[in-house]
């Protein structure tokens, strides 16, 4: 079954794109800090070049995804990576790192477009939603092998970006090898035919909400284990595993497209923003109780994937003539909302407290409720 290989080498992509490449710099800033000493105003803008470089790639990949085949654009996803990676590891001053931190950006906004086409013309409908969540949860693959390694390799941030690039490399090799040269035809044709005011109209409360999220979320993505290291309350381990707990409760959010098929779209929706407020405000409320710094990451780290993979069906169901751009238009919001909350929250931590900020960031998440599917 060809949806098994996609998945096979799809989902190790966005692991690398998402976990490596983009998410890694919140879970290494610790020690990037101990070698360049920045502010954490300077940590947050660096922060929204990664946001920015994605909502770049993802407009990019969705107005190319009608001259270019899918895997082209997935190749260059890979190269962005695999040189951005190295770059980071060899970077002396914020100028270089946030060079490095914006081309491994660029990679996260040219791998998921792709496959939302790939997938839409070789697998059979009924299993194109679970699918696409499978794939999508790779970053919980990618955040939990980041903090296996950041835990084996201690403070050696340089030496585990070499590592995150060598792993870029093979990923690259095997999207290469496996995935179809073709070129979409289908696609070509009804991405010229443009889209209609009804769906964009329809669109409307779905870009509210990806903005929303997005801006609430990119507190914990950046911030939460400068926080939880920071604080003499939280015992050290919880720090040092954070990034894992949230990886490996992400994996629960690989089952977005069977629960969506179950129980239908909203409620999933509502259920996964609710989780992701909470973790947040678990977070800036009770980290003196070691149990919520078990719950709080676990939390984030199931809801966000989940949501996530809720937002591409909710963006693939409104735009079904162009799935790239059904997922791409939440994706980019998304990451919108992640460069503004970057560079706010940063701002936010140094004037007032981590403690504000998350509980600033849950409220945020809670007003995406009122937005639901027309």
């Amino acid at each position: 079954m060809f949806e098994n290989k996609l998945i096979v080498v799809g989902l190790p992509m966005i692991a690398v794109t998402y976990g490596l490449s983009r998410f890694s710099y919140g879970l290494m800033l610790p020690y990037i800090n101990e070698t360049m000493n920045m502010a954490q105003s300077t940590s947050g803008v660096i922060s929204s070049l990664s946001y920015i470089a994605y909502c770049i790639a993802i407009v990019l990949a969705m107005v190319f995804s009608n001259r270019v085949s899918p895997r082209s654009i997935l190749i260059v996803a890979g190269f962005s990576s695999t040189i951005g990676l190295g770059i980071i590891s060899v970077s002396g001053n914020p100028g270089v790192l946030g060079l490095g931190i914006f081309l491994a950006g660029l990679s996260t906004g040219f791998s998921s477009p792709p496959y939302a086409d790939i997938i839409d013309e070789n697998v059979e409908i009924k299993l194109q939603n679970q699918t696409n969540s499978w794939i999508n949860s790779g970053t919980s693959i990618g955040t939990a092998l980041t903090g296996v390694i950041a835990i084996i390799m201690t403070d050696s941030w340089r030496e585990t970006y070499l590592i995150f690039m060598v792993i870029a490399t093979v990923v690259l090799f095997a999207n290469y090898k496996v995935l179809p040269k073709k070129q979409n035809q289908t696609l070509n044709k009804n991405v010229k035919s443009g889209f209609s005011k009804e769906e964009w109209r329809r669109a409307i409360p779905l870009i509210l909400a990806s903005l929303l999220l997005g801006t609430s979320c990119s507190a914990y993505w950046t911030f939460s284990r400068d926080f939880m290291l920071q604080n003499e309350s939280v015992p050290d381990y919880l720090g040092e595993w954070l990034w894992v707990i949230i990886g490996v409760a992400g994996l629960l959010g690989g089952t977005a497209g069977a629960c969506i098929n179950k129980f239908g779209l909203m409620p999933a929706y509502r259920i996964s923003v609710i989780a992701l407020s909470t973790s947040s405000l678990l977070l800036g409320t009770f980290t003196d109780y070691i149990m919520i710094g078990f719950l709080s990451p676990a939390l984030f780290g199931s809801s966000y994937i989940f949501m996530t993979g809720v937002l591409i069906v909710w963006g693939i169901s409104v735009f079904k003539s162009n799935p790239s751009f059904g997922l791409g238009i939440p994706f980019l919001i998304l990451a919108l909302g992640q460069a503004i909350g970057s560079i706010f929250s940063g701002v936010i931590a140094d004037l007032l407290s981590y403690n504000v900020l998350f509980i600033g960031a849950s409220i945020i998440g809670y007003l995406a409720l009122i937005f639901k599917r027309t």
